[in-house]
Order: structure tokens, then C-alpha cells, then sequence
């Protein structure tokens, strides 16, 4: 089979590969899956895995595989945990997962805003700076309020997973609005730029790349808000 989004699969020292060891009950396909723990040699891939780099338009920071499994085969003591377990091994991390993607946009949606601020206080128009038109600064402070808000719900959030606290809701809530946000300050920070900021020559455009990574990976805004509304309306597992 072949497993899509493997992120450092190449440089990494081993893979955790998640495969099926029996049958699912009908309409229960996450059962019967095992995670098993291989062993691999950095900037190379077992034998019977191939694969190549995804191209993507930005988190060029790492390489993210598409992978292929031909006759790969692990031993039964490579098995992490319990037989059949590992839907609930891989997603008893999501909470931190998603508070940890909330930090990521936080991050780029700060970056955007310092180089905001940054750019507005060089660039002059009209023989003054263009932070003192009415117009950047209000979306200098919308932007700044914004992050604040964001950074001040994902620390609730770490709060309750360090304490021990389940926290889904929240952790959905944190991931939601903090990549909605950032890619919206990061489009703002663009603005601000103007032309200079659809241009490569500065980190602004890169902002806004990656931010819109963050609406996507950890699950969606719209699974973010299914588990919201879900816990709200009484629909969620218990």
C-alpha cells in the first residue's frame, strides 16, 4: 500500500508504520490495526519501501514523503503496545498535537506582525513613515490583538494537558482559531508590505505559506469544528 504526508521519512532513524492485523468488525475499520516500530539507517528507507518528496508550495524547512509498501514485512516483536490498539495509540496525542500546531500559526502570524511593524516604520509615503496612517495601524492592532488572543488560549490549553485534564474541546477550539487567525494576519502583513510583499525578497510571503499549512494538517477547520459542536450538542464519544 502506499501512505501519503510521511514527513522526514528519509532522515529519520526509524518509521512507525501502522498496518492491519485482523479483520474490523463491520463499520469498524479503525479496529483491528497494530503500530509497529522499524528500524531504519537515516537518509535511506528499508527495503520494500520506496519513496520520493512531495513538492508543496511551502514548509520547505522539512522534506514530506509519499511512501510505497511492496512486500515490507515486520517481525511480531516490533509490535508497539496491544494487538489492535494503535487507532487509539495514534490519536491519544491529538490534543497535544493540536495545541502544538496552535503554537506553529501563533508563530508565523508573530513573525508577520514584527516584520509588519518593522516595514511600516521604514517604508515612507508621502514624506512620513506609513505607520502613521490611520489605516496600518488599525490593522497593526487588530493583527496584535488577534495573536494575543489565540496565544492566551492555547496556554489554557497546555494548562490542561500538563495537569492531565481532557481538554478536546479546547485543544479543537485553540487549533481552529489560531489557524484561521494566522493566515489571516499573515494575508494582513502581506497588505501592509504591499507589492514588496507578493515578492520573495521578504519572510512575509513565507508566512503565509506555511500559515496556511496549519488550517489543514492535525485535522481540518472543519473537523476542528465537527469535535467543537459535537461536545456542545452532546453528540461526541464519551
Amino acid at each position: 500500500g502506499n501512505k501519503y504526508w510521511c514527513t522526514f521519512a528519509d532522515g529519520a532513524d526509524f518509521l512507525i508504520v501502522i498496518a492491519r492485523t485482523s479483520d474490523a468488525p463491520a463499520g469498524k475499520r479503525h479496529l483491528g490495526l497494530s503500530m509497529f516500530f522499524v528500524e531504519k539507517k537515516r537518509g535511506t528507507l528499508p527495503k520494500g519501501v520506496n519513496g520520493a518528496p512531495i513538492p508543496k508550495i511551502g514548509y520547505f524547512g522539512w522534506k514530506t514523503y509519499e511512501l510505497a509498501f511492496d512486500n515490507f514485512r515486520v517481525e511480531a516483536a516490533d509490535m508497539i503496545g496491544e494487538e489492535g490498539q494503535a487507532f487509539y495509540y495514534a490519536t491519544s496525542g491529538l490534543e497535544t498535537a493540536r495545541a502544538h500546531t496552535a503554537a506553529r500559526a501563533i508563530g508565523l502570524a508573530q513573525g508577520a506582525l514584527d516584520d509588519s511593524i518593522r516595514y511600516a516604520g521604514e517604508r515612507r509615503q508621502f514624506e512620513r513613515p506609513i505607520s502613521d496612517f490611520q489605516a496600518i495601524r488599525f490593522k497593526i492592532a487588530e493583527m496584535a490583538t488577534q495573536i494575543e488572543a489565540a496565544r492566551q488560549l492555547n496556554y489554557f490549553v497546555c494548562e490542561q494537558i500538563d495537569t492531565g485534564q481532557r481538554c478536546d474541546k479546547e485543544a479543537s477550539m485553540a487549533k481552529l482559531f489560531a489557524s484561521e487567525m494566522a493566515e489571516r494576519v499573515c494575508s494582513e502583513g502581506i497588505q501592509i508590505h504591499g507589492g514588496a510583499g507578493y515578492t520573495t525578497l521578504h519572510a512575509v510571503e513565507r508566512h503565509w505559506r506555511d500559515a496556511r499549512l496549519t488550517k489543514i494538517f492535525e485535522g481540518t477547520s472543519e473537523i476542528q469544528k465537527r469535535i467543537i459542536s459535537d461536545r456542545l450538542l452532546g453528540r461526541g464519544r464519551n
